[in-house]
């Protein structure tokens, strides 16, 4: 019976380390995949038929993802306190695939990755939050998406009388207030009687902690490009606060300029198939908070 009971014990333990080495294996397998995938030329575009390869790179990207998704989100979880904001950063991973990433905006503080641009849908309306006079982003996505949208502007000051005269070039309108204190984003969408926005930037300094989370329960957004501002506790809460509302992280990039500061791309999971996105795994722990 003694025998039985350890040998029964050993099996147990032999158990968790196989279950162990795999969840390592696959998640270490993740990272040189995503590696190998970023080396790949910027233009290089997936059709949906390549997608379904068995020897397709996307694919095993995929495979990967899911089966590393828990190891992930509990490194998340353990990373997230404190104030090491780059150890933090090197435990997030994607959780869908862009196969048309593009910066928009220079490569400075003011850049942002968007997805597929030119895949945007006609007459839409693009919203970007916190200008700071630097609006080199708003003219790029404004024509590479083929001047066809309405842009709206805000920013906690009034910009000077060159931005105004960019502005006025385009189909655009410019707001100003802090948001959320005494402008909200839902105000200006019922100011312009819009429902949806197509490609949202907001980079407003600490205020999306506060600003962006109503606006998402109540209208419909199809990208998100968002400055987060804070040490790792409350990325994560941001993060988990975008998550739920069924957004996808598709690219990652700390801020070399601002150390509390990172760049976060997030893709509506209904509108993936409109952008050519691929799903990977859920990496963002959505029902779990850091203690």
């Amino acid at each position: 019976m003694v025998a039985h009971f350890v040998s029964s014990k050993c099996a147990g333990y032999f158990l968790i380390l196989v279950i162990f080495i795999l969840f390592i294996a696959n998640y270490y397998r993740l990272v040189i995949l995503l590696e190998t995938i970023e080396k790949l030329p910027p233009d290089t575009n997936y059709p949906n038929h390549q997608l379904l390869d068995s020897d397709s790179p996307i694919r095993e990207l995929r495979r990967a993802a899911l089966l590393s998704a828990d190891q992930v989100q509990r490194e998340i979880i353990e990373n997230a306190v404190g104030e090491d904001n780059k150890n933090f950063y090197q435990k997030l991973r994607p959780e869908a695939f862009c196969p048309l990433k593009i910066k928009i905006g220079g490569k400075g503080d003011g850049g942002k990755i968007v997805c597929n641009p030119k895949a945007i849908k006609d007459d839409c309306t693009l919203m970007s939050l916190g200008l700071n006079n630097q609006v080199d982003y708003e003219q790029e996505i404004y024509n590479i998406t083929g001047g066809n949208c309405l842009l709206l502007a805000a920013d906690k000051d009034p910009q000077n009388m060159n931005t105004l005269r960019i502005f006025s070039t385009l189909k655009s309108h410019v707001y100003v207030g802090m948001i959320p204190d005494n402008l909200t984003i839902a105000h200006i969408m019922h100011s312009e009687y819009k429902t949806e926005v197509e490609i949202l930037k907001i980079d407003i300094e600490g205020g999306e902690h506060t600003g962006l989370e109503q606006f998402l329960r109540d209208f419909f957004v199809c990208q998100i490009l968002i400055e987060i501002h804070g040490w790792p506790p409350e990325h994560l809460d941001m993060l988990q606060k975008i998550s739920r509302y069924g957004f996808r992280i598709f690219n990652i990039e700390p801020n070399r300029l601002c150390t509390r500061c990172a760049e976060y791309s997030f893709i509506n999971e209904l509108c993936m198939s409109q952008y050519s996105v691929l799903p990977l795994a859920n990496m963002i722990p959505r029902n779990l908070t850091v203690v």
